[in-house]
């Protein structure tokens, strides 16, 4: 961390009130040397640094760029959430678990590949180079050390380390080993937040969200955090919460479940990974097993 950074920490100290829905109550105060509320749900920073970067995301701000000047965390009024434990609300349609053979599912294995297609598919949007790079040194810190630490405040003085792991996401045609989609995304605790993604391919999309979210299952994930409403992730069973609520829960999660981690080793095919604790599933492997 920048002697800047430790400094600003220093002399800051948690500000988060849980009765007062207020911009800037939200916003700790040792961040405030280099985040500033914008206007609505967006906070603005002129620093792409990937510790900054951490630091927002551990505070519950999804972090974007308005261009390649401006960092636009944003703190949505409502949170698009998925509930994974207890009693996962995920649902995966019967024709998605069909067409889920035909691909394959990894993590960080191509994640220029990614903000390609992203790219390709929704233009700049709000990827810019330098949010892109910050990234990418987030990914490079979790395949290397495991995780990006960053460093917790309250009433101005250093608490416990919390880690931040970066990951990008791919679904591989199991065929001919092309990309047909993916998405960019990180974990806080027991909560998996999604920045971006893409498809190119039929189906990709709907594999790729549905194994990512049985995979985050097998990996004891409490929460899926999908950013901003959409009919596709009420669809796979998202709700809204109050960004009170979202961000009271990415404190409490960050501290209790900061161990959790999300792991596919190589390339896994999607059904396998969907229909791994499904009772027929079961059924078969008690049968395999016994000789029936």
């Amino acid at each position: 961390m920048s002697n800047g950074m430790s400094s600003a920490l220093k002399n800051g100290g948690e500000v988060y009130n849980e009765e007062v829905d207020d911009a800037l109550a939200l916003l700790p105060r040792y961040l405030r040397v280099y985040v500033s509320h914008y206007h609505d749900d967006f906070y603005i920073a002129k620093s792409f640094d990937p510790r900054l970067v951490a630091q927002l995301m551990v505070e519950g701000f999804l972090p974007i760029a308005g261009s390649s000047r401006f960092l636009l965390p944003k703190l949505h009024l409502e949170r698009c959430v998925l509930q994974l434990s207890p009693d996962s609300k995920l649902h995966i349609s019967k024709s998605t678990r069909k067409k889920s053979k035909r691909f394959q599912l990894s993590l960080n294995e191509a994640f220029d590949d990614v903000v390609k297609g992203c790219h390709k598919q929704h233009g700049i949007n709000w990827l810019f180079p330098p949010i892109v790079s910050a990234f990418r040194a987030l990914q490079k810190e979790t395949i290397d050390y495991g995780d990006c630490q960053t460093q917790l405040v309250e009433n101005g003085s250093f608490q416990p380390t919390i880690p931040v792991r970066f990951y990008s996401v791919e679904i591989w045609n199991a065929e001919t080993g092309a990309l047909a989609g993916g998405e960019l995304g990180y974990t806080v605790g027991g909560i998996y937040s999604s920045l971006t993604g893409f498809t190119k391919e039929d189906a990709a999309g709907s594999v790729q969200l549905a194994a990512l979210g049985k995979l985050l299952l097998q990996c004891g994930f409490l929460r899926w955090d999908l950013g901003m409403e959409m009919e596709y992730k009420r669809q796979l069973g998202a709700e809204l919460i109050a960004r009170t609520d979202f961000v009271r829960e990415v404190h409490r999660t960050r501290v209790e479940n900061k161990d959790l981690v999300l792991r596919c080793n190589g390339r896994k095919n999607a059904k396998e990974i969907i229909d791994f604790d499904r009772p027929d599933n079961d059924a078969t492997n008690t049968k395999r097993r016994s000789g029936a």
